[in-house]
């Protein structure tokens, strides 16, 4: 019996990595030319820390924070000498990144005798007393490049609290995994600021979390113009390098996104699954990469896909299981075929809405759509940032007048950015 569960094991390991490769051909690629990158991490390191020597340091870290040879940052800190580790604070998924999307806790874990707080429980930023005692709040999280991911909110929460104590604030920068250069989608509206949304910028904003803390000072997204801010810059990254151009591991910042690709499908379906009309893959083995439902053909999927995904996303028919309220399913539906030169890929995010528009036509899933609860239209928006998708799929109407639109916010903000990048 253990050996026919070996066995088992085994196969369905293969099957995976058979999936992964066929369906992301630059896996496969010994061709691919690695850039050489340090992240800040890596040049703090390599510098004995010598920026925070006699410091007490708070540090806001998970299992993403790490140097590009794989030591983890919260031991380095904890061991260097000069330095004082007083606490660490952990963000959405725990310190070990293994806690589901949406869970909240305010467990106290602990790394070498040190207190991990909770930034994602009962309070979303650290107090006074979690505070006590520390000159400097670090942060060296690793985000996807997408607004709605929450580690962003952290950063920009932890940096309101360390104004708000006189504490120094600073930043290891990281790659942003879809590049500098691609931006799109619309600047969030000001009435839809939440955790999942907080700072006015495009769902795909194409900025490191160095850049942003910079310019959420200046812009006044938090406030703390007298916030001391140090970002401790990459070396080696450019705007046009896409993350498999690094040369850095891959750690999953987040149970849905185990790979890179993850962190595409994300940028291409994410806002799609908040309503629950088609699942795309949450829980199971792709998710972010497939997308269909029970309740349509997944032939109608596929045709709604190649018109709604025409610059270089391609798709293919697939089964796949995803987890809904907890349980389980196997769904029909298609999978997202990934091309080999991922920089050359045409619009990401319009795309899903698009398709969702197309989709309404069937009746299983307008009928579907009336019965959506308002919490989650309440999330489409706050994840989107705008009101204006819901009420155009509710009525029945196109969407692309509103992507349309897009393109200005686009503009708006790669203009206002320009002074805070550093990276070109």
């Amino acid at each position: 019996m253990i050996l026919r569960f070996g066995i088992r094991f085994f196969l369905t390991k293969i099957s995976v990595l058979f999936f992964i490769l066929a369906t992301f051909p630059g896996f496969a690629n010994p061709d691919i030319a690695f850039a050489k990158v340090e992240t800040g991490l890596d040049r703090l390191a390599a510098e004995q820390f010598k920026p925070l020597l006699h410091k007490h340091i708070g540090l806001i870290a998970n299992q993403t924070s790490v140097t590009s040879t794989g030591a983890f940052g919260p031991k380095l800190f904890k061991h260097t000498k000069g330095i004082t580790l007083v606490a660490l604070f952990a963000p959405e998924h725990g310190l070990k990144g293994n806690r589901l999307a949406g869970v909240t806790s305010d467990e106290i874990e602990h790394f070498e005798s040190l207190p991990v707080y909770s930034l994602y429980g009962s309070t979303r930023r650290p107090t006074k007393k979690m505070l006590k005692g520390i000159d400097v709040l670090v942060f060296d999280l690793q985000d996807i490049g997408v607004r709605p991911y929450t580690y962003l909110s952290t950063m920009l929460e932890a940096m309101q609290a360390a104004a708000d104590e006189h504490i120094e604030f600073m930043v290891l920068d990281r790659p942003n995994p879809l590049g500098g250069l691609r931006v799109e989608g619309n600047i969030r509206d000001s009435n839809l600021r939440s955790f999942v949304s907080a700072a006015p910028i495009p769902y795909i904003h194409g900025m490191t979390v160095g850049e942003l803390a910079k310019m959420a000072v200046a812009e006044s997204w938090i406030s703390a113009k007298k916030l001391k801010l140090t970002v401790i810059e990459m070396q080696g990254w450019k705007r046009a390098t896409l993350w498999p151009s690094t040369g850095l591991p891959w750690v999953a910042p987040s149970p849905n996104i185990p790979h890179f690709e993850n962190a595409v499908g994300c940028a291409a379906l994410g806002a799609t699954g908040e309503l629950g009309l088609l699942s795309i893959g949450i829980g199971g083995a792709f998710p972010f990469l497939v997308v269909g439902s029970n309740a349509v053909k997944a032939d109608q999927v596929l045709h709604a896909a190649q018109a709604s995904f025409p610059h270089g996303l391609q798709w293919r028919l697939d089964t796949f299981t995803a987890v809904v309220s907890g349980l389980t399913k196997k769904f029909s539906g298609i999978a997202m075929v990934l091309p080999n030169d991922l920089g050359h890929l045409g619009p990401l995010y319009e795309g899903q809405f698009q398709l969702l528009s197309l989709l309404m036509a069937d009746s299983s899933i307008r009928a579907g759509f009336d019965a959506i609860s308002t919490e989650r239209i309440l999330m489409f928006r706050k994840v989107t940032g705008t009101p204006f998708l819901s009420k155009a799929l509710e009525a029945g109407q196109d969407v692309q007048p509103i992507i349309d639109r897009w393109s200005k916010d686009v503009a708006t903000f790669m203009k206002q950015r320009e002074k805070y990048l550093l990276y070109h």
